[in-house]
């Protein structure tokens, strides 16, 4: 909503007509998924040859979100292979993010959880980070000889410990 109705709850605010906020709401990805069940479980708890999953979102920090950009831009051409789109929690977490595991010919990484009204049950410094699974294993198979063996990184590193 963006400026609410008279007798109904208030708008949030976040788009600054109706009109714009239509718009935007015509812009989603609305997906049919044809699975009966979504399932959201630790990645340590995924067996690759049971479970095929389609995105893997992380919490992470300034830091730690600076390390997943740079890794998901490192064998990729071009350098926005990660977008920070506009939308509620659970879009950029999940709704954006399995359209791009699914409906695109090159998928990226999505940084989510920037909406206001989701922003009060996370913690402070943390964004989310979700990357449609194709993607996250070519980012883990980067990982040697990437700048995570570097001097710079090390010294961002030593914050996190």
């Amino acid at each position: 909503m963006s400026i609410g109705k008279v007798g109904q709850r208030e708008g949030e605010a976040y788009k600054r007509t109706p009109e714009l906020a239509k718009r935007f709401v015509d812009s989603l990805p609305i997906t049919e998924i044809p699975e009966q069940y979504v399932i959201f479980k630790p990645l340590a708890d995924v067996d690759i040859g049971r479970d095929e999953p389609k995105v893997i979102v992380f919490y992470a920090n300034a830091d730690q979100l600076s390390a997943l950009v740079v890794l998901a831009n490192y064998g990729r051409p071009g350098n926005d292979n990660v977008i920070i789109p506009f939308g509620a929690g659970c879009q950029t977490t999940c709704l954006i993010p399995w359209n791009e595991a699914t409906a695109q010919e090159r998928s990226r990484a999505v940084v989510g959880m920037t909406d206001i009204s989701a922003r009060p049950v996370i913690d402070a410094d943390l964004l989310s980070f979700s990357v449609p699974f194709a993607m996250f294993t070519e980012m883990e198979d980067n990982v040697a000889g990437s700048f995570l063996d570097k001097h710079a990184w090390q010294k961002v590193a030593e914050r996190l410990c």
